[in-house]
């Protein structure tokens, strides 16, 4: 179903979203052309490990629980950031990609509680770990939108590359952030080596402080006329 309605989405609603934010000339209109099939994409390869895990779990195998938990993880990723552009463009309120969220939130609570017999407490953090997963892959997309249109070449406006250097230099650690963050909540499931995951996940922190607050701050304070709450402080 999710590899379904991954492709279904992306025929029904990418066009009307990117219209709306080029009407409306929402700086998003520059790269959801790219994520949202990106993600679609994701999207698409997660549905096809679930199928992997659902033979196993239909074949009683050991790693069928391991697939499963890869699998939800990347579908919970990759089912949340498109709604934010779909509901932000007002072209699908509310996100249809809910419809693959939220099934998948229940199924990853019965996984790792019931097949995987995980603490509660364990359930939440790994939650909250995916969480951050998604929200600094959302940052590098935030840091990619703003840079776009802050290039000389797209925006007249500009003749220099100095209103769009801060975010050259922090998408990509967004974005490495966000990797790290995946792979530790996918590890305090699966790992054998805690030691290496925990790892993992503070560099992943180290990252995301140190691209995080730079920004929030230059776009509070900085770039704004006055002073604004700025998301990338999460």
């Amino acid at each position: 179903a999710g590899v379904f309605l991954s492709y279904l989405f992306i025929f029904l609603f990418l066009d009307n979203i990117v219209s709306a934010e080029t009407a409306a000339a929402t700086e998003c209109r520059l790269v959801s052309p790219f994520f949202i099939p990106l993600f679609a994409v994701i999207g698409i390869l997660a549905g096809m490990i679930w199928l992997v895990a659902g033979v196993g779990f239909f074949g009683k195998k050991e790693w069928a629980y391991t697939v499963g938990v890869i699998a939800v993880i990347i579908t919970l990723f990759a089912s949340f950031w498109p709604n934010i552009p779909a509901m932000e463009s007002k072209a699908a309120v509310p996100g249809p990609w809910f419809l693959i969220f939220f099934p998948n939130l229940l199924v990853y609570f019965i996984l790792v509680m019931r097949k995987g017999h995980e603490r509660g407490k364990k359930a939440w953090f790994g939650l909250l770990l995916g969480m951050a997963f998604i929200l600094n892959f959302i940052n590098g997309i935030a840091a990619t939108t703003r840079m776009s249109n802050r290039l000389p070449e797209i925006n007249p406006l500009i003749d220099n590359y100095a209103p769009a250097s801060i975010y050259m230099l922090t998408m990509p650690t967004n974005m490495i952030a966000s990797i790290l963050f995946g792979i530790t909540t996918i590890g305090i499931f699966l790992a054998r080596d805690k030691e290496k995951v925990r790892i993992a996940g503070l560099a992943g922190a180290l990252l995301a402080i140190s691209a995080g607050f730079p920004l929030a701050f230059y776009s509070m304070f900085i770039e704004s006329a006055t002073p604004a709450f700025s998301m990338f402080i999460l």
